[in-house]
């Protein structure tokens, strides 16, 4: 994660914390944003789109403590929102070999780049970033606590949220198994962002080592259900080389691997406690 997330644990209050974690995250995405508005491509679309969902995900973090006016959260989850439809089709294409399949896919594809361009540029996003960097300034002080009770409680809250939503491997649906992702994805920036208010950084590696496989897994598995959902939406379901980015005979693997990765998240030692 880099040097923005080392210190923390000298910090102390919830209140200190909140504001070096959610200033890193701001500042990690204006860096990535400037290097998507230079250069518009599929690697910084990527970077800037991880740096915002890994934003929205610590000010999560610090709820019901506090949270953002519902303006900004709108804006964040809009703006996110460009930046995958985007990133989605830049990735589906990128697996398409050339051919109708890849022609077919390269105006949907140009035309969200353009989209996820307009809302960078867009006076409310401006605006919105503009009072997101205010908001940290000026948000009046949490509760003088230990910032580790605070962060162990997150945690296990995220922790059991993946756990439950494990039973979506065995009979739930891409919906259910979508949620888990997200689950995941939230579990692992509360590691990222927390971990270093607790010393025990071997046990942390050790969680992280665990939780990735899941996320990949999981990851996966959603290529192929936005695979499916593009496909239809262009009509090209039928067209030679669409049944291999829906990948029908892949998904048995996939659960398969997402499940025993699953399991080895869930008798993995909390490092938080």
């Amino acid at each position: 994660m880099g040097r923005e997330w080392k210190g923390l644990l000298g910090l102390g209050g919830t209140d200190a914390v909140l504001r070096a974690v959610v200033s890193a995250c701001l500042g990690q995405y204006r860096r990535n944003e400037a290097q998507l508005l230079a250069a518009l491509d599929g690697e910084t679309l990527h970077q800037a789109r991880a740096s915002l969902r890994r934003l929205r995900s610590a000010l999560r973090l610090f709820q019901p403590l506090t949270s953002p006016q519902l303006a900004l959260e709108a804006g964040l989850r809009d703006l996110s929102g460009a930046l995958g439809a985007a990133r989605d089709l830049d990735v589906l294409l990128a697996r398409t070999s050339p051919g109708p399949l890849h022609d077919k896919l390269s105006a949907p594809r140009d035309e969200a780049f353009a989209h996820a361009l307009a809302a960078l540029h867009a006076a409310s996003t401006r605006a919105m970033l503009l009072d997101l960097s205010e908001w940290i300034v000026l948000h009046p002080p949490l509760p003088a606590d230990d910032a580790r009770d605070h962060a162990a409680r997150q945690l296990d809250c995220y922790r059991r949220k993946v756990k439950k939503g494990g039973q979506a491997l065995v009979d739930g649906d891409d919906a259910a198994r979508h949620r888990l992702r997200k689950r995941v994805k939230r579990l692992r920036h509360a590691v990222e962002l927390f971990g270093s208010l607790f010393p025990a950084s071997g046990r942390r590696a050790r969680f992280m080592a665990a939780l990735l496989p899941l996320q990949d897994a999981l990851g996966a598995l959603n290529d192929l259900v936005v695979a499916q959902a593009v496909l239809a939406r262009i009509g090209s379901s039928r067209v030679r080389g669409a049944a291999a980015l829906i990948g029908q005979t892949q998904r048995p693997a996939l659960l398969a691997t997402a499940v025993k990765a699953h399991e080895q998240v869930m008798t993995a030692p909390r490092f938080w406690r």
